[in-house]
Parts: structure tokens; sequence; C-alpha cells
């Protein structure tokens, strides 16, 4: 019989939200490392083909962008080659893939955001690996879809959202006991645009909805540092966070963090489906649903 669709990396922070957004109306398979590693050629095609599935959504990635520098091996295994058996899946049993990029393809040294014809040069092996991941799909297939995202928060998993909210209410709870506290000090010189994951499942479903094929960038409306990222998300919460600006040169880490890696979703507009709010819209809403959730706060 076959599914419509199935979601590979279905426990991820995107891929639960595939999940839910796409179970709505379409009957879903998913599967993570547990039922298929895509490092296994051979897996990957047995577990695609028993499935069946009309569209297949990758979204399972090495995504530890410092540990993809010690392991470099490991993400291209995961990231390029894994890629490239889940195409060779789809290819075999006639199905559609869509495969979620990253803007880490770029080096951040543009004073502009970032179009889908402007050239790639990832600094960092993660970004490589994503990009080997990109050309692998182009190869196997004709029936693609491509979607570069970045900088994702949502319900599920770890995210910046979620750190800043812990470090929020851990500063808050030392002031309100007169303990020792320090401002939080969140990079100033990175900018890019958050997106709600949940944001990128709809983008999903209106590309899916069209017969589009190829490349294109998937990220939220507007542009943002780190450090203004979390500033507008204390105002939301309506929380009085000490938040200070620093320097990446400060917090030096394994892999290079690109300067400025805004993208432009040029290619969706020009097809008349991009559905990609303002980030700061979407972070409200992201707030407003699910804050007793993610703070145990009720919102009146």
């Amino acid at each position: 019989m076959g599914c419509d669709v199935m979601v590979i990396g279905c426990r991820g922070q995107l891929g639960r939200d595939l999940m839910e957004s796409f179970a709505e109306d379409h009957a879903v398979v998913g599967v993570d490392i547990e039922e298929c590693d895509i490092r296994d050629r051979e897996q990957v095609l047995k577990t695609v083909s028993e499935a069946a599935p009309r569209v297949a959504l990758h979204a399972a990635a090495y995504t530890d962008v410092d540990a993809c520098e010690s392991n470099p091996n490991l993400a291209m295994a995961v990231n390029g080659d894994g890629a490239g058996h889940v195409a060779l899946a789809c290819r075999e049993v006639g199905a559609r893939m869509v495969y979620f990029s990253t803007d880490y393809v770029f080096d951040g040294a543009l004073d502009r955001p970032y179009t889908e014809d402007d050239p790639t040069n990832p600094r960092t092996v993660y970004g490589q690996s994503k990009l080997a991941g990109e050309e692998a799909v182009r190869t196997a297939l004709d029936d693609y879809v491509i979607l570069r995202i970045a900088w994702l928060y949502g319900r599920h998993g770890r995210n910046f959202v979620k750190t800043m909210i812990d470090l929020g209410r851990r500063q808050t709870q030392a002031r309100g006991e007169r303990q020792p506290w320090s401002p939080l000090r969140v990079v100033n010189n990175q900018f890019g645009t958050p997106c709600w994951t949940e944001d990128i499942a709809r983008q999903t479903r209106a590309v899916l909805s069209e017969h589009v094929t190829g490349l294109f960038h998937a990220t939220s409306e507007g542009e943002t540092s780190w450090y203004e990222f979390a500033r507008e998300l204390f105002a939301s919460l309506g929380w009085d966070v000490a938040v200070e600006p620093c320097l990446t040169a400060e917090f030096p880490r394994p892999a290079v963090r690109p300067r400025r890696s805004t993208l432009e979703n040029a290619r969706l507009k020009s097809a008349g489906l991009n559905v990609m709010p303002d980030w700061r819209s979407s972070l409200t809403l992201f707030l407003n649903e699910y804050r007793e959730e993610l703070i145990g706060e009720r919102q009146d």
C-alpha cells in the first residue's frame, strides 16, 4: 500500500513537528536512527522500500556543529552520504524528496542576505557535510526539494530559546533571593534569522502543494543578532533579565560561526509559495502557545 509521507529523523526537533503537521491529513510513517541508520545504504533502501512513501522528508542530521570539527568522517557519513542513500532509495520507489539543509553552506562574509544564486563557501565541517548532502540529492534525483533553514527553535529538543529561558529563570531566582548573579552575556556580532520549526513544517507543506523542484531558502523574514533575539524573548515574556552584548571572539568555539548568514527566500517568493512570517511575530505566537509548557506559567 505505501504511505503518503515518510519522515526520516522523526524524533528530532524539526522531525517531530513535521510528523505532527503532516499526520493531520496524511498517512505518515516516521523513522529515526533506532529503526534506520542512514549511514547504511542497504538498510536505507530496505526501510524506504517497505514504507513506499510518495514523499520522504529527510530531517535526520548530525547537527552538533562543534563536534563535527573533531568527527569529520562521521559528519560526512551522516550528512553527506546519508542524504545520498535516502535520495537513491527515493529514486528506487519513485518518491519525491525534501532535504533540509543549512545556512552554514555560506561563509557569512556578505553584507546582505544570501539568495539561492549566491556561491557557497562553507567554513566548517558541518557546512561542508550538509553541502555534500545537497549535491548527493541533486545527483541522484530529479524530483527533489532542498530547503535551507537556520537558527531553529521549537517545542521539542534543545535550542537557544529554551536555554535562554532556563538561564533567565536562574538569574531571576538568584536576584530574588539576593544571591550572587551576573548578567547573561550573548553574542551581538552574529546575524541571522530565528525560525520556528512549526513554520518550517507549514512551509514544507506549501512547497509540496505545488510540483516545484530545486533549491529554496526557507527562513523567517527579518534579521537579528543572538543578543537582540534574547532581548526580544525576555521582553515577550515580560521578564526583567539583565543581558549584555559580547563578541564572538570572547567565546571561542571549534567551529567558525558565520558572521552574517541571513537567507533571502527569493525563489519561494518568485513562485508565490513563501509563507514564512516575520521572526518576531512567530516568536510571540510560539511563546503564547507553549508558555505554560516552557516555563510553567499559564497565559490568561
